[in-house]
């Protein structure tokens, strides 16, 4: 008889403990996990590109302000005019601009509104690299960057970003989603995970050979310095 007795005895025990763990659990609730975000879109500073050729001169109009925090009114064909005039492209044959020609119109033109900023384009052969190099910039600089999109045919601008931890802190990270705002279209769309984003391989021929090694196949991003 005490053997039958032993087993629900047991069985009682574990159902109160059980129940305590139930309770401690609900008294003290497991921490939900970190999220670290930062996004510099204002909807007073998005720019829709005035015609097929002005991507780039778009997301420079843009860059300068969210950077300013007002809409500067820029002129995106003067944009585009002073850009061309300094990228690698052909300027019998070219419509719009590249990435050199980007840096260094974001340079000049957020210079010209009072927040000089030192642009410079970067390629990549990975595009999770590509995408980090990008949130680390934003994260510690607090300026967006550019991303080529449609195999380098058109500019987008990358506003923000939602990672794990702090990008620049240290540690660990992952990337859990990106931020753009499409000069033709979309103000802001968040995608997650961030493959899902359009940004992909730039395949233009164009410019200099120099330029076209240096470019071709890669994720191409245009980033803050300073």
């Amino acid at each position: 008889m005490p053997r039958l007795h032993a087993r629900p005895a047991h069985l009682a025990g574990s159902v109160t403990l059980a129940a305590t763990i139930l309770l401690a659990l609900a008294a003290h609730p497991a921490h939900a996990a970190t999220l670290y975000k930062v996004d510099l879109y204002d909807p007073a500073g998005y720019e829709r590109q005035v015609d097929s050729r002005t991507c780039t001169a778009a997301a420079i109009a843009m860059i300068a302000n969210f950077i300013t925090h007002r809409d500067l009114n820029l002129d995106q064909l003067a944009i585009l005019a002073y850009e061309q005039a300094r990228d690698a492209l052909n300027d019998t044959v070219q419509r719009g601009s590249d990435p050199l020609g980007w840096a260094r119109g974001a340079t000049a033109f957020t210079a010209s509104a009072g927040m000089p900023t030192t642009y410079a384009w970067v390629s990549y052969d990975r595009k999770n690299t590509a995408f980090r190099a990008a949130a680390r910039s934003i994260g510690r600089f607090h300026k967006p960057v550019g991303l080529l999109t449609d195999h380098g045919r058109h500019a987008v601008v990358m506003t923000g970003f939602e990672a794990t931890a702090d990008p620049n802190g240290g540690g660990t990270w992952s990337l859990l989603a990106v931020y753009l705002s499409d000069p033709f279209g979309a103000h802001h769309t968040r995608y997650s995970p961030p493959k899902t984003s359009p940004f992909n391989r730039y395949w233009q021929l164009d410019a200099t050979a120099a330029y076209d090694r240096l470019w071709y196949d890669r994720f191409v991003i245009v980033v803050p310095r300073d």
